[in-house]
């Protein structure tokens, strides 16, 4: 449906979290402006112990606010939407920071003001100022006291109040971070493998950036669906179940995906990936894997690196070589997708949001890719200060402008519930989506539960929910009934819902269910239409996963390669970013924010509607699994569990446009509908 441009701009600047900066100084101001960057969410008065230490040095950053971040606001806006005269008129890196990027003037007196406060200026560059001091010299420059909060993991420093700068350098502020513990900052992208792995007892911890502990599935598995049947186990509904699928290997998601009936293989796109770290083995394991599957190698050059060294040994409880089997997953769908596109990839020094916000600004500063896929999340209870939000804001509207796509990971909780074990694991603090995922300028991807045939094409999709029942102990049945095990027995699922923070854009106009706009997660009712999540799916279900490979330290001891089935919406983020980059190659020109195209194709031929129940309401789909207690271990005891598809709590899978798969999920035809 067309608009005007008056109204698309008003929709999505209602949306888009925009750093606004103070205007210029009148004769009467007040001496000092409140910027974004104080409480943050966690710091409660129930949690609060007191004072911080004066004497505690910290480090933080001082974001810019640049020459004029409404302008570069409604660039982005024009420049993404079909009805703008200025429709995909991309700038470059360097257009952009001079039309809108910070003044040397507006760095000059953060600077200046940072020095003439006592505090240690220890980096300058085209986005922040960076300096350390003590919590008294912070506390005195910011006009804001420092106190320790506590949680389950110790004492966590947050400001009490709001952060305020001299009025004559309000308007170059954005916002200040770090003055929040950095323990608190960041993501928790882990998987319920990786608690399983991080939880798992071990007779020597082993060197957290060496390889890390492997992961083992139990036998049998099938590998195509109802390959083998598990005649032996109780059965679901009087009806025998199959065994979980192996794992999907790269050629049987091109021809899923419909990929083989073309010619198109992301040849001349760049494909960007962020994750913490960088795995030691990432060359030879993705060189190991292609050779395995019988798939296409790798060039030359055809994959970069882009680290930086140095970063905390410590991710939220994990070590580093936690997320080195994300960096091969992400790396391996998006070769598989698309197996003559180039690979930038774009390690954050640990997972700290500054961190992260390094390695994109890194990845749009320099136009490294095409469009780059995040497989990580600040976590159930959002960015911890809207200083933070602002940046990254920031970074997802200069890659629009740029013509660069940006997809996320929706979330593998559904709703983050604090009531299921995988909303405890991330301490969520109610219902809610996920950011940045509901973020307007991002792709947010959910995942779906993809059932292949013996010629690996679809047998059934639905949207991704699983709920775990046990063997009884007499072996005559499932504990708990799959249609009453939510919450306690919930797994996993696609993340999804309407934001409570996000006001709808333009391309979800006419699009998205009025209603399920306006309900909120909570059950209340919006004044004004509210952004909702996903925009698009892939398959994601751990259950139909993906084959990953990679070097690991193994339970005997020794090093070496080993594939195990992984899922999740970290792996449908590079299934759709390999996908966009065959569709890219396909319409010879940028993408660039994917979004208005998506919606435009919603309904279309381009897309396979996905519903929980494909084969009818009352027809439950499940699979029978085998699961190792220790799942590091191959030889501890074996656990025989059903896991049920497409129930995922509150949120459905239903006909149309939905918050649990978003517009649907791209069909056999859909790379080939962006051809010119």
């Amino acid at each position: 449906m067309k608009r005007s441009r008056r109204t698309a701009l008003a929709i999505a600047a209602a949306g888009a979290v925009v750093a606004v900066a103070a205007l210029p100084v009148a004769s009467a101001a007040p001496a000092e402006q409140k910027v974004s960057g104080g409480r943050p969410s966690w710091a409660v008065a129930s949690a609060d112990r007191g004072p911080t230490d004066p004497g505690t040095e910290l480090e933080a950053r001082v974001y810019l606010a640049g020459r004029d971040p409404q302008a570069m606001t409604a660039y982005a806006l024009a420049v993404t939407d079909p009805h703008n005269a200025a429709y995909r008129h991309f700038l470059s890196a360097a257009e952009v920071n001079r039309r809108f990027g910070p003044t040397a003037e507006q760095t000059r007196a953060v600077t200046s003001w940072l020095k003439s406060s006592g505090l240690k200026v220890t980096s300058t560059d085209s986005h922040y100022v960076g300096f350390r001091g003590s919590v008294d010299k912070v506390q005195r420059a910011f006009d804001v006291q420092l106190h320790d909060f506590a949680d389950a993991n110790g004492l966590h420093r947050a400001p009490t109040g709001e952060v305020k700068v001299p009025a004559r350098i309000a308007s170059a502020v954005q916002g200040v971070v770090g003055l929040e513990d950095p323990a608190k900052q960041g993501v928790r992208a882990k998987s319920a493998d990786e608690v399983a792995a991080l939880t798992a007892p071990r007779a020597t911890e082993p060197d957290p950036w060496g390889p890390s502990p492997a992961l083992y599935r139990a036998e049998p598995c099938s590998n195509y669906w109802g390959e083998k049947p598990a005649t032996d186990q109780p059965k679901s509904d009087g009806k025998t179940r199959p065994w979980t699928l192996c794992g999907y290997g790269p050629q049987e998601l091109r021809k899923a995906y419909g990929l083989d009936r073309t010619s198109l293989t992301g040849r001349g796109v760049t494909v960007g990936i962020i994750d913490p770290y960088a795995s030691p083995t990432i060359e030879a394991d993705v060189a190991a894997y292609a050779n395995k599957h019988v798939s296409q190698g790798w060039r030359p050059g055809q994959l970069k690196q882009y680290t930086t060294p140095g970063g905390s040994p410590d991710c939220f409880g994990g070590p580093p070589n936690a997320i080195y089997v994300e960096e091969a997953l992400d790396i391996e769908a998006v070769h598989a997708m698309a197996p003559d596109a180039d690979v930038a990839y774009v390690g954050a020094k640990d997972c700290s949001d500054p961190s992260l916000l390094d390695a994109l600004n890194r990845l749009v500063d320099h136009h490294l890719a095409d469009m780059v896929s995040n497989s990580w999340g600040d976590g159930a209870n959002g960015p911890a200060t809207e200083a933070i939000r602002q940046a990254y804001e920031d970074v997802f509207q200069r890659a629009a402008i740029q013509g660069i796509g940006v997809y996320f990971s929706s979330g593998d909780c559904g709703v983050e519930d604090p009531v299921t074990g995988c909303g405890r694991n991330e301490d969520s603090n109610g219902v809610q989506t996920e950011y940045p995922p509901e973020s307007v300028w991002v792709t947010g991807v959910g995942g779906t539960t993809m059932a292949l045939g013996p010629d690996y094409r679809k047998v059934f999709e639905a949207g991704w929910g699983n709920i775990r029942s046990e063997k009884k102990a007499d072996g005559s049945g499932w504990d708990p009934d799959p249609r009453a095990g939510y919450p306690a027995a919930f797994t996993g699922g696609s993340g999804g819902g309407t934001s409570a923070k996000v006001r709808q854009p333009a391309y979800q106009a006419g699009v998205v269910p009025a209603k399920l706009a306006r309900t909120l997660l909570t059950g209340e009712t919006s004044a004004y239409p509210m952004r909702v999540v996903p925009d698009v799916a892939m398959d994601g279900d751990n259950n139909t996963g993906m084959m990953v490979g990679q070097t690991w330290l193994k339970a005997d001891g020794t090093v070496g390669y080993l594939e195990v089935r992984l899922g999740g919406t970290s792996l449908s983020s590079p299934l759709m970013a390999g996908l966009q980059a065959v569709a890219q190659q396909a319409q010879r020109s940028p993408i660039g924010f994917a979004n208005p195209q998506l919606y435009q194709r919603a309904g279309s031929r381009a897309f396979d509607d996905v519903t929980d129940t494909p084969f009818g309401p009352n027809e439950l789909l499940n699979v029978v699994r085998n699961d190792y207690s220790n799942i590091t271990d191959p030889t501890s005891p074996i656990k025989t569990r059903l896991y049920t598809f497409g129930l995922n709590g509150p949120i459905k899978a239903v006909t149309g446009y939905d918050d649990v798969t978003g517009v649907g999920t791209p069909s056999s035809t859909y790379a080939q509908s962006y051809q010119r």
